[in-house]
């Protein structure tokens, strides 16, 4: 052991001095980080969901989370169904992309413009060219292989897919079912066929534990219809409800659609801007409006146009350029809002796309909502860009009352308003 007298006197060597003090500062920055890991296991086990907790992930998990674990649930386990064979791919896939190019032809002729390649377009290109490839090439062949091996492994986007997405941070798939199955039950709470649990007092912390065929069939009974979506279109990654996987994007459109539904009682026609692969409308058939249509960008026009052919039969599907007709789910480009007759629809809804394009588009959107929906129009979207709200360019475009505000059921951090015109 050196003694002090040396000690003292190695100390006084700068390079001795130096290492000394980057030790001590090592041990010191040890004792802190072991405190506080020590205070964050104990701040676990007193947290809302300590049930949840095996890894640092899963603070990204909680996050995602209406419910809080505080009870050992059944395990929920992420399964995946591929795509199967359906005999009319190449048929639907031509459809498709001669819809597609009619609309690009004639977006030049559009008075309502957007600056250059939209963002779906750029990002589609850059991270899938050869979907684009296929389509530039008028390939029918081609884009079926592409997009029956679309979404076969996860993707940082969303909207477009039925994968794992961006939405899911933590990508182990137990934790991926987990957030899957919270929105399942706060979409049962929505309906009011499972009560919602209150922290202040009562039972907490339990509706996790009911079983997946439990809620499902609450809801189909309240509904009155399967919710059960169609496989083999696209590649699915969700829980398993025995005849199908709900992926979080069913949930959340199934969700969209019952609130149209509660306020469109007589089931009368429906538009949708930006309307992603066209599950709501694919619910909101189901819950009996036939008259429905989308407004959206040309390349999400063709993803939602194959899954919907796929899902809900060719005939009940029109695609730009086709004959109209009334009982069928109509894609049509942004544009063709404009060309809407006053009173069209009589209700409006946008979810998850408002706040995230450019103003101009979403100011001309509310003009052709206040001309064309007779009755109403229902937003459900984030505020992670204010003050580029849904609210504030409801205030700046004028002609609306607010009905109501409130948090939205199935999706932290999204806010539904509904509005009169």
């Amino acid at each position: 052991m050196i003694n002090k007298t040396l000690k003292k006197y190695l100390l006084k060597i700068p390079s001795v001095r130096s290492y000394v003090d980057g030790v001590n500062k090592v041990r010191h920055e040890n004792t802190i980080l072991n405190a506080k890991v020590s205070n964050v296991d104990s701040l676990i086990s007193y947290s809302r969901s300590p049930f949840l907790f095996d890894s640092k992930a899963d603070f990204l998990t909680e996050r995602l989370m209406s419910h809080p674990v505080r009870i050992d649930t059944p395990t929920i386990e992420l399964e995946s169904i591929g795509v199967s064979e359906i005999t009319n791919r190449i048929e639907v896939a031509d459809r498709l992309i001669t819809s597609y190019h009619k609309a690009i032809e004639d977006e030049s002729l559009s008075p309502l413009k957007r600056d250059g390649e939209d963002l779906w377009t750029k990002l589609l290109r850059n991270e899938l060219p050869d979907l684009m490839a296929s389509i530039d090439q008028r390939n029918p062949e081609k884009l079926v292989e592409f997009l029956k091996g679309f979404g076969t492994s996860f993707v940082w986007f969303g909207g477009i897919t039925t994968c794992i997405d961006g939405y899911n941070k933590d990508l182990r798939t137990n934790r991926v079912a987990l957030t899957y199955f919270d929105k399942l039950v706060s979409l049962a709470e929505s309906l009011g066929i499972a009560r919602l649990e209150s922290p202040e007092s009562g039972t907490w912390g339990e509706n996790l534990k009911l079983s997946t065929e439990t809620l499902v069939k609450r809801i189909e009974d309240k509904l009155g219809i399967s919710i059960s979506p169609p496989m083999g279109i696209i590649h699915t990654d969700g829980i398993d409800i025995g005849d199908s996987l709900l992926h979080y994007r069913h949930i959340n459109a199934l969700y969209s659609a019952t609130r149209v539904h509660q306020i469109n009682k007589y089931s009368k026609s429906v538009c949708e801007y930006g309307g992603g692969l066209g599950i709501t409308a694919m619910y909101s058939r189901r819950l009996g409006v036939n008259d429905y249509t989308i407004f959206d960008l040309p390349i999400t026009c063709l993803l939602a146009g194959h899954y919907l052919i796929h899902a809900i039969g060719e005939d009940n599907v029109t695609l730009y350029g086709e004959a109209d007709k009334y009982d069928s789910i109509k894609l049509l480009p942004y544009w063709e809002c404009q060309n809407e007759k006053d009173d069209r629809f009589a209700f409006a809804l946008n979810q998850d796309s408002f706040p995230e394009i450019s103003d101009n588009l979403i100011m001309e959107y509310l003009f052709q909502i206040k001309r064309t929906a007779s009755d109403g129009f229902l937003s459900i979207n984030h505020e992670c860009f204010e003050p580029r709200t849904v609210n504030n360019f409801i205030l700046q475009s004028g002609g609306f009352d607010k009905i109501h505000r409130s948090k939205c059921w199935v999706r932290e951090g999204y806010v539904e308003e509904f509005y009169q015109v």
